[in-house]
């Protein structure tokens, strides 16, 4: 695969950055790292969070939009 140079804007501060990456989701992943934290849930954490309203979120259940769809490569 060939790199691109992906401009990803974070909508909350409207900063740009240019990141050189193989995908939209290595560029985006590149810019969060050290800003969010994945880990597992605890039962606490569940509990806690599901109580003060928090809601369960679906990352497969947003499919792309079309504007997010990778380019395809010429061949």
């Amino acid at each position: 695969m060939s790199n691109r140079i992906y401009l990803v804007t974070d909508h909350d501060t409207q900063a740009k950055r240019l990141i050189r990456a193989v995908s939209q989701a290595q560029a985006i992943r590149h810019a969060v790292q050290g800003r969010f934290e994945a880990t597992v849930a605890s039962q606490d954490d569940l509990l806690g969070l599901l109580a003060a309203g928090q809601a369960v979120e679906s990352a497969e259940s947003a499919a792309p939009q079309a504007s997010e769809a990778e380019p395809q490569a010429a061949a």
